[in-house]
């Protein structure tokens, strides 16, 4: 700590005695400056980036991570029910960085598409990897559901006529998982391969951005959505943290949560018959034998939702279409009997 002491002539001269005390002052000023411990005054210094923000709170990041889970999971049950096939999304990160540190994270080129969220105005990405998509366009076209492994390339029309149904079905989802916070609705949305074009932020504006990752047996791709804060403005406020202790239920929640559900899609399937061969009559088989099933005409089918058999029933004709008509539950605990 430094003083410092102007003295200003206005046409009389200071006298001794007043130049002595100014001394004296200087003096007693340093002194008691010396006699500080030294550290005092320090403080813990704290690191932070300016070039990431941290404008969300660890309260409102947490809220959102729970938000999120529950988007996960609607994710993954639209993108097996799309796949046929088991796929997990899981939450990888939740994360604040600049809206140009994302854009160059994505590949080029990519597949992303822009949208609005109506009613705030609010813009949002939402962006797969080449890994996730070329899975999926495997699938459709009959394969094994294996991600592309040679040059990014991008999708051709009927590819993106697949993608976009598919993507469709995920922003009702996403709808849905914010349906209880605040009443959203994806509109003006676009496919955007090259990530240059899309500037829905400026390059320095804070971002919030949520991967997912998507696992399967033949493919793992990650999925992300990019928040501009300008966007969360809107919704912030109405993220509160998830209260502790004891929760009184809102019966107009309890609703909102089951029309919300009521949108998901699990697939069905119907096992009419079974039976068992020994191998080497299986090594055997050629096109015309007939294989006797063990199961008789009269046994009902098993109905399985999802991958448990839940149901019997009996399998005919509605119009032109195939059904069943479920005649019996069957005990969860004798759902192991039936696999």
């Amino acid at each position: 700590m430094a003083s410092a002491y102007y003295i200003y002539c206005m046409g009389d001269e200071i006298s001794d005695e007043e130049l002595h005390q100014l001394i004296s002052d200087a003096k007693e000023s340093k002194s008691a400056s010396d006699s500080v411990a030294p550290g005092a005054f320090d403080r813990a210094a704290l690191s932070y980036d300016f070039r990431r923000p941290q404008r969300v709170n660890k309260d409102q990041s947490r809220r959102m991570e729970s938000i999120h889970e529950q988007f996960a999971r609607m994710f993954s049950a639209t993108l097996s029910s799309n796949m046929r096939m088991v796929i997990d999304v899981d939450l990888a990160f939740c994360d604040q960085l600049v809206y140009q540190d994302f854009i160059l994270s994505l590949e080029n080129p990519c597949t992303a598409y822009s949208l609005t969220l109506e009613p705030h105005g609010g813009q949002a990405i939402l962006a797969f990897s080449n890994e996730v998509i070329m899975a999926v366009v495997d699938r459709a076209f009959g394969g094994q559901g294996r991600g592309f492994t040679g040059d990014a390339r991008a999708l051709t029309p009927i590819e993106m006529n697949i993608i976009n149904k598919l993507v469709t079905k995920i922003f009702a989802d996403l709808e849905a998982t914010w349906e209880p916070i605040a009443r959203v609705e994806v509109a003006e949305v676009a496919l955007e391969t090259n990530p240059e074009f899309m500037q829905i932020a400026a390059p320095q504006d804070g971002v919030l951005v949520v991967g997912f990752e998507a696992n399967a047996k033949s493919a793992t791709g990650l999925i992300h959505i990019c928040y501009p804060l300008s966007t969360l403005d809107m919704l912030l406020p109405r993220i509160n943290p998830i209260p502790q202790g004891r929760v009184r239920r809102d019966p107009s929640h309890l609703e909102r949560q089951q029309r919300a559900l009521g949108k998901m899609k699990i697939p069905l399937e119907v096992e009419v018959a079974r039976g068992s061969l020994p191998l080497a009559d299986v090594a055997t088989l050629q096109v015309g034998d007939v294989v006797k099933l063990d199961t008789s005409t009269e046994d009902a089918a098993i109905i399985f939702v999802g991958d448990r058999p839940k149901y019997f029933g009996r399998v005919g004709l509605q119009g032109s279409r195939r059904a069943v008509k479920i005649t019996e539950r069957i005990d969860p605990e004798s759902e192991d009997l039936y696999r």
